[in-house]
């Protein structure tokens, strides 16, 4: 089967988001069973124009929204260039610019499938600066556009899917026109992000954004990854975590990761006092993740809205660390079944934006002792094989689904 991802990005390029970790991960697993694997992105910086990436072609493509007709016939010419290497079985779309030029280009004969990370009008509106003035016109035309165009490729697909019932939800709301919407959630790699990735896993000691514990630590490890910018309720984060320093808990927070809100929350930990308890560890190579989840004591997902999933969340688990999260988004269709089971002695799930509801979490999970923790540890992993969050059982699901559209059947 020869299979074309449209991904507006592809792990492991340092701006890859969520989806182009996906796309990645299933991808390549798809090309290890067999599969030709192409893959249409857009090329930023030196990236080249073509390469193999983990057994996947890799094509690439300059974009611009201004220049839009310009980006229509570079994504065309690429598409071409992908079907004369071998007729094309099944086209997958993921992000609607780079999925609207290959739609367009595509004939109608070869089955496509839309997975949908997140609703492009949406995103656009939390990354965009409040307008005035003749700014309020053009930003609600931007968005309006982008949701035409998201909604047209889509429906024109002959299968959708998403990652959560959070995101089935808003998909059906905003797109009306949608084909028959699947549930396939992300997944971790499970042999990579474990509990014996602690120990380096024949690292060096030093990899890991969360240092190594010595033994006779008393101290508590939170940890969050995350984009910094305002949804992902970091400055909450911070108001908690200085509460749970003031009742006295000897406690750490490492918040790896990058983004416009960097200078605010150091300056946010200094006003609290905690700028020598709080380290902004930035950017955390892939390769330390594994370590820098399963050395600390808890991940703390704060997101204040739209988390359409969580990739964060379930390498977390896997790597047997609990995670306490909010109930924003789709995180308690994850977090909410384990919460119940009694080997989890603290709450796992809070309000978004509730700093006190956070601390009285985080504070609980401080007081945990060293064997409700390690019972707890075994329930987190556990959780996260036994529910399918790998990405073997991803790719299982994927290639059956590509297998049924491209057999015409949904």
């Amino acid at each position: 089967m020869h299979v074309l991802a449209a991904t507006n990005n592809l792990f492991p390029e340092p701006e890859a988001t969520g989806s182009g970790r996906y796309n990645y991960e299933v991808g390549r697993r798809l090309a290890a069973r067999g599969h030709r694997v192409s893959v249409l992105t857009r090329r930023r910086g030196d990236a080249p124009a073509r390469e193999t990436v983990a057994g996947m072609d890799v094509h690439r493509y300059r974009a611009s929204i201004p220049r839009l007709p310009w980006t229509l016939r570079a994504v065309a010419r690429r598409v071409r260039a992908v079907e004369r290497d071998a007729p094309l079985d099944v086209v997958c779309f993921h992000g609607a610019l780079s999925s609207f030029g290959v739609d367009l280009a595509l004939s109608d004969a070869v089955p496509r499938t839309y997975t949908v990370h997140g609703l492009w009008a949406t995103e656009y509106a939390e990354r965009a600066p409040d307008a005035s003035g003749l700014g309020v016109p053009w930003q609600w035309a931007n968005r309006a556009l982008r949701g035409r165009i998201e909604g047209r490729t889509l429906a024109r697909s002959d299968a959708a899917v998403v990652l959560s019932e959070f995101m089935r939800e808003r998909v059906a709301a905003a797109h009306p026109d949608a084909p028959p919407i699947t549930v396939l959630p992300g997944g971790a790699d499970a042999e990579r992000f474990a509990p014996h990735a602690a120990d380096g896993d024949g690292a060096d000691d030093a990899s890991g954004a969360v240092p190594p514990a010595p033994a006779d630590r008393r101290r508590t490890e939170f940890l969050t990854v995350r984009r910094l910018t305002p949804r992902m309720g970091l400055d909450t984060l911070v108001d908690a975590f200085a509460s749970v320093v003031d009742s006295g808990a000897d406690v750490g927070l490492t918040v790896g990761g990058d983004g416009p809100l960097r200078e605010a929350l150091e300056a946010r930990a200094a006003a609290r006092g905690v700028a020598d308890r709080v380290t902004l560890a930035g950017y955390v190579p892939e390769s330390d993740l594994p370590a820098t989840y399963a050395r600390a004591d808890v991940f703390v997902l704060p997101t204040l809205a739209h988390e359409g999933f969580g990739l964060a969340t379930v390498e977390a688990l896997a790597a047997g660390t609990p995670v306490v999260g909010t109930t924003a988004g789709a995180t308690p269709e994850i977090l909410g079944p384990l919460e119940d089971e009694a080997a989890i002695p603290e709450r796992l799930l809070v309000p978004p934006g509730d700093s006190d509801a956070l601390a009285d979490a985080l504070a609980a999970w401080h007081r945990t002792g060293d064997e409700a923790r390690a019972a707890a540890s075994a329930a987190c992993r556990a959780h996260a094989l036994d529910a399918g969050y790998t990405w073997e059982r991803v790719t299982d699901r994927i290639e059956a689904l590509l297998e049924r559209v491209r057999a015409g059947s949904r």
